[in-house]
């Protein structure tokens, strides 16, 4: 079976771009948000241009190079649409509670190791369920910090492959459902 790496020598950069895209982090707009974040950290003392987890969420969902409910890359679209497939959304308002971010170059990505988000918004009173993507091309990697890993070399080529392909991201949705779960339960215990 060829898998995605097979098309030609893969860097994790390109991996990432080509099937979860990338923040245009040269954008001027991006540029001055994010020296108004890292300023707002400094201020708090945090030094290096370190940015918190929810400011970095924050940062990435409002600089999306596509429409997170409808993104243009295939594994994110594909993904999405699994994910609402296993939450059995039917209408169009329930299927945009779905919604599929890109981390990739933004410091949610570097300080954090995220590199892609994807949330459902069941009650809009409350923060949305949230699954991490940890991307890489390197399968001896140690330390992974998304909640669900993405080998490059574990992934069939969509174009090759498209029914293994499938079969692997209805795999990871399972997964990220379970995963989304088990984090709510251990919100709500929190707040106990």
């Amino acid at each position: 079976m060829k898998k995605f790496e097979s098309s030609f020598e893969q860097t994790g950069d390109i991996f990432e771009w080509q099937f979860i895209g990338q923040v245009d982090t040269k954008n001027p707009e991006y540029q001055k948000a994010l020296w108004e974040a890292q300023n707002e950290e400094d201020k708090e003392g945090l030094k290096n241009g370190y940015i918190r987890f929810k400011k970095a969420v924050e940062l990435a969902k409002k600089f999306q190079p596509y429409d997170p409910t409808n993104p243009d890359k295939p594994f994110a679209r594909d993904i999405r649409i699994a994910l609402q497939e296993l939450l059995k959304l039917t209408s169009d308002e329930e299927m945009d509670k779905v919604k599929f971010y890109t981390a990739s170059g933004t410091p949610l990505d570097k300080f954090h190791g995220v590199d892609a988000f994807i949330e459902y918004e069941e009650n809009p009173q409350e923060d949305p369920y949230r699954a991490t993507f940890d991307f890489t091309m390197n399968p001896q990697k140690q330390a992974y910090k998304g909640d669900i890993v993405v080998i490059g070399k574990d992934l069939p080529d969509p174009k090759l492959n498209p029914k293994e392909y499938l079969q692997k991201i209805e795999e990871l949705a399972a997964r990220i459902l379970s995963k989304m779960a088990v984090r709510k339960v251990q919100e709500k215990k929190k707040i106990l």
